[in-house]
């Protein structure tokens, strides 16, 4: 409903049910040792929630994952823009503890504000992706392919003309998606395969050269690099948009590669099609960098790491301001 044209009454409704929920949420906070944020506590209006955790003197860490500091709305939703308010997420960043985001572009935002910033990346469920891209030389053609959601869907849509110049010049090339929502081609062949969580990682293991097209914008450079890094821990090479979190988990040239011009992207996929070892090993380079640094465990390490700090700069600052009063 939320997301749908119209029902204004429902969505009101449901907003005013979430605040009073946490309301009472803050009420209880005191008997925990931190109190845990995604994104916002409230949908509309100003951060007057999270400020009342503050007040209480609970340490908070304010995790997001998104360019949430733009305002943006969706198309059934644009008529509330205006309870967006601008300085939302900035307001929340200054009276956190500490603010955990997940690439190196949203670090550089939050460090405007608040001194304590973790970077936590999208990660990865290892124990699930076992791959290592063995459908490499195992196809007729290679498999040039895309997986994402119709609601990124436009981000490949919108890269048909490279595409085209691809199939163009070569003969010996699939193009393949992965998808909940067939693409809306007009000028190239194609496969699609239905996504579904059952058979998402065998289908993405069939991808012998994954891509992730991608405008240079402020939104998209928020955004996690989660395409790229489900690729890269089954052992395929990636060929991203040079931007963004895809610097954090591509190294050019060693693990995948990052282009900005049609003709980068055209060369990178040369390489690669021609040459089936240098697939399997940047697949192999790929994949380690997802193990080291991407696999759910990692990343649970680092947000406790993250947590424990949090408590402890909340403590330190509860103790100078008792001092002080």
């Amino acid at each position: 409903v939320l997301y749908e044209e119209g029902h204004v009454a429902a969505k009101t409704a449901g907003i005013a049910r979430a605040i009073i929920k946490r309301f009472r949420d803050i009420l209880n906070a005191s008997k925990f040792d931190i109190v845990y944020l995604f994104r916002t506590a409230n949908l509309a209006g100003p951060a007057f929630l999270e400020r009342l955790v503050t007040i209480r003197k609970i340490p908070m860490i304010f995790d997001f994952d998104d360019a949430i500091y733009m305002t943006n709305t969706s198309d059934a939703n644009r008529k509330f823009g205006w309870l967006k308010f601008a300085e939302k997420t900035a307001d929340i960043c200054r009276i956190s503890t500490s603010v955990s985001v997940g690439n190196s572009h949203l670090a550089d935002y939050a460090k405007q504000f608040n001194e304590n910033v973790f970077v936590i990346p999208t990660s990865i469920d290892t124990d699930n992706y076992q791959s290592d891209g063995h459908a490499n030389g195992e196809n007729e053609r290679v498999v040039v392919g895309w997986t994402g959601s119709s609601t990124s869907q436009y981000h490949l849509e919108a890269f048909e003309p490279t595409l085209v110049e691809l199939l163009e010049r070569r003969d010996d090339v699939e193009i393949r998606v992965i998808s909940n929502r067939e693409p809306s081609f007009r000028q190239i062949p194609y496969t699609w395969r239905e996504w579904s969580p059952e058979s998402e990682v065998a289908e993405i293991s069939e991808i012998e050269i994954g891509i992730m097209p991608t405008p240079d914008d402020e939104w998209s450079r928020g955004k996690c690099a989660l395409k790229a890094l489900q690729y890269m821990s089954l052992g395929i090479p990636a060929i991203c948009t040079d931007m963004g979190a895809n610097r954090d988990a591509i190294k050019h040239g060693e693990n995948g590669y990052l282009a900005k011009t049609q003709d980068q992207w055209l060369e990178y996929f040369d390489r690669l099609i021609d040459d089936k070892t240098l697939r399997k090993k940047m697949g192999s380079e790929a994949k380690r960098t997802v193990l080291d640094g991407y696999s759910m465990k990692k990343c649970a390490e680092l947000f406790a790491e993250a947590v424990r700090r949090t408590i402890a700069i909340g403590s330190r600052g509860n103790e100078t301001r008792n001092k002080q009063e």
